[in-house]
């Protein structure tokens, strides 16, 4: 394991590396990103309902009622998956009833502003809380995990970045680039401003989450999760870091064991020495070869060889894999013969006079006769039952038949003799049982001396007992840590410049030619919905479809990996952000060479397209090399997945 699992479920405790303080810590990971998150959503919501108004009074009830609904879109779609999922609705009921529930619900939606400031508010307050408290002290562990608690707020800062940021910027932009040159001062100003902090909000909301399945697998927990979920998580995680625990300590224990078993450094050295040392000329190989004729369904003979390969060990110290007393298929070797192995010619099992040859193809149907003997009247050849046709189509048939057992018969020894030879086997001592009635519960390995009876209550000694480990079915679970703040920081301007490069090159081309502006949004959604059935198979039900459906649009502006757990990373990211940049560098040069401009802000911003996809292409290198996040390894066990998991719902 490459990484505790308290290094994957918290905040890095590290900046470029380096190791800071507690103090610091808490700065970087709570108190800042807190206040600035604070800011950005109150400016973002503010600037977005004064923005509505404004529209209102221009004469653009369009705009302004889109602009409206922008808003009122994310509350509503966070109760609806709060109400339909049954984790929240448990954890719900479990502090009020049903009623009060559902009324605190309503609430949420109706003042969610207010709602999302107090969150903030909560966890800037425990945060600054826990810097009145010494390092590694209790109570400032329980004042961070109160600043960390789970909220269903989360979920709807998750919903405003792609239901509310994301289009509102295309809105506004459109309807920017419409208008002349004689604008409403009051209006863009704060359009401005709502497009700037919808900008940073989804860039901000992308940083947080762009990885987070990778983080979720070793340690992190979704922030709206319900408490008995996360208690459920971090118990999972803590168990597997116990089993690799016990798995280490029960293999060295077990090692121990099989090293001072008295038997054992005998028997290994035996097997070595004969790997080791070519075989003595004076013992051991012998080759047998049985040549006897056998009959494929009385109608024809077929010759038939085997050969089998005899190896004798020394008398002195051969073990019980050594000695030789089983039967082969095809051929029988008694123990008296083995004595004088060299000097035997025909084996007992092979007959002394061969069976009589097979009639001739032109024979007719009838029964012949045998030769008569000296003793006896002549009997007929009761091999021959059919005609000569009938006798052709099943020595066709019956003679590959046989062929196929004989060749089976000689893989089969062939495997037998050299697990014998190559393989060796543990002392009867370890895998022998102290009892072995059918209706008592098996007590565990153990080695009983021999003639000493053993009480059924006596117990056991440790010298009676030999741990033998049998390790359980395990898997390695890849992911990573959190960002630390140099990271983040350097991820956030990343996607700030992507987003812009993204949304500008997007609303200028559906000013010039919107019925291609929406082809190439359907192309690209398609293309990320096929390529989310690719990576999970088409597999899950209704609500897992429906839940892509809504992935593919988030993909249209960002590629995040949240529910999915992308098997290549690499290719992932890579061909998004190659398909991207393809899409924006085309659709910019298209209308750049093709149209004429009424105004200076369509040369600015084609300026800024391509200076935005440079700062981000440094960005992108710069995170990659430098300050990508350490990757996370846990040993966790494999237990066999259910036929069919339930899916779990966003909420």
């Amino acid at each position: 394991m490459e990484a505790g699992l308290g290094h994957a479920a918290s905040p890095p405790q590290h900046i470029l590396g380096y190791a800071i303080r507690s103090r610091t810590r808490i700065y970087f990971s709570y108190i800042v990103p807190t206040c600035l998150a604070l800011l950005v959503y109150i400016a973002q919501t503010a600037s977005d309902l004064a923005l509505s108004y404004q529209l209102f009074r221009q004469h653009a009830p369009g705009f302004g009622a889109g602009t409206l609904v922008l808003v009122l879109v994310p509350p509503a779609l966070t109760f609806l998956l709060v109400i339909t999922s049954r984790e929240q609705r448990s954890s719900a009921s479990s502090d009020h009833n049903k009623c009060a529930a559902l009324a605190l619900g309503l609430l949420r939606l109706m003042l969610f502003p207010f709602f999302v400031v107090y969150r903030f508010s909560m966890r800037l307050f425990w945060a600054v809380e826990a810097l009145f408290h010494d390092d590694d002290d209790v109570e400032r562990m329980k004042c961070l995990d109160k600043a960390t608690q789970t909220s269903s707020i989360e979920l709807y800062l998750l919903i405003q970045a792609y239901a509310q940021a994301a289009p509102q910027i295309i809105l506004q932009l459109y309807f920017m680039l419409e208008q002349d040159l004689f604008r409403n001062y009051e209006t863009s100003a704060v359009q401005a401003l709502s497009l700037v902090f919808s900008a940073i909000d989804l860039a901000a909301i992308t940083t947080s989450y762009h990885r987070i399945e990778s983080q979720r697998r070793v340690g992190r927990h979704y922030p709206w999760a319900t408490p008995q979920q996360v208690e459920s998580h971090r118990c999972q995680l803590e168990q597997n870091e116990r089993l690799c625990c016990d798995a280490e300590r029960k293999k060295r224990e077990s090692e121990r064991t099989i090293a001072s078993f008295p038997e054992s450094e005998r028997i290994m050295a035996n097997f070595h020495a004969r790997q080791r040392t070519d075989p003595d000329p004076g013992v051991a190989t012998h080759e047998v070869h049985v040549r006897g004729e056998d009959e494929v369904d009385n109608d024809g003979l077929e010759q038939l060889e085997t050969k089998a390969l005899l190896h004798t060990g020394p008398k002195d110290n051969a073990t019980d894999d050594d000695k030789l007393q089983v039967t082969r298929p095809k051929l029988r070797l008694w123990q008296k013969d083995l004595e004088d192995l060299d000097t035997i010619e025909v084996l007992d099992t092979v007959p002394e006079t061969p069976p009589p040859p097979p009639p001739p193809v032109t024979a007719p149907p009838e029964l012949p006769v045998l030769k008569p003997s000296d003793d006896g009247p002549p009997l007929p050849d009761l091999r021959r039952t059919v005609s000569d046709n009938e006798h052709r189509r099943s020595r066709r048939v019956t003679r590959p038949l046989s062929q196929l057992e004989t060749f089976k018969d000689m893989l089969l020894i062939n495997a037998q003799l050299y697990i014998k030879e190559h393989v060796p086997r543990p002392p009867k001592l370890l895998i022998g049982r102290i009892n072995e009635e059918p209706n008592e519960e098996r007590s565990p390995l153990v080695a009983r001396s021999p003639g000493i009876q053993t009480p059924k209550d006596t117990p056991l000694t440790p010298k009676d007992v030999v741990d033998f480990y049998f390790p359980r079915p395990t898997k390695i679970v890849n992911g990573i840590q959190q960002d630390d703040f140099a990271g983040r920081t350097v991820a956030f301007f990343g996607w700030i410049a992507f987003i812009t490069m993204r949304m500008l090159a997007l609303s200028t081309f559906c000013v010039f030619y919107p019925r291609a502006f929406f082809i190439v949004l359907g192309v690209h959604y398609a293309l990320m919905l096929a390529c989310l059935a690719l990576e999970t198979r088409c597999r899950g039900s209704w609500n897992r479809t429906l839940f892509y459906l809504l992935l593919a649009y988030v993909y249209i502006f960002v590629l995040l990996e949240f529910r999915v757990c992308f098997k290549s990373i690499r290719l992932w990211y890579g061909g998004f952000l190659m398909l991207t940049l393809v899409e924006n560098i085309t659709m910019t040069a298209i209308w750049y060479d093709n149209e004429e401009f009424e105004s200076w802000w369509f040369g600015f911003i084609g300026e800024w397209i391509v200076y935005s996809g440079i700062m981000f292409v440094a960005t992108l290198i710069v995170y990659y090399c430098l300050l990508r996040p350490r990757d996370v390894s846990l040993i966790v066990e494999d237990a066999a997945p259910p036929a069919s998991e339930p899916d779990q719902s966003v909420a």
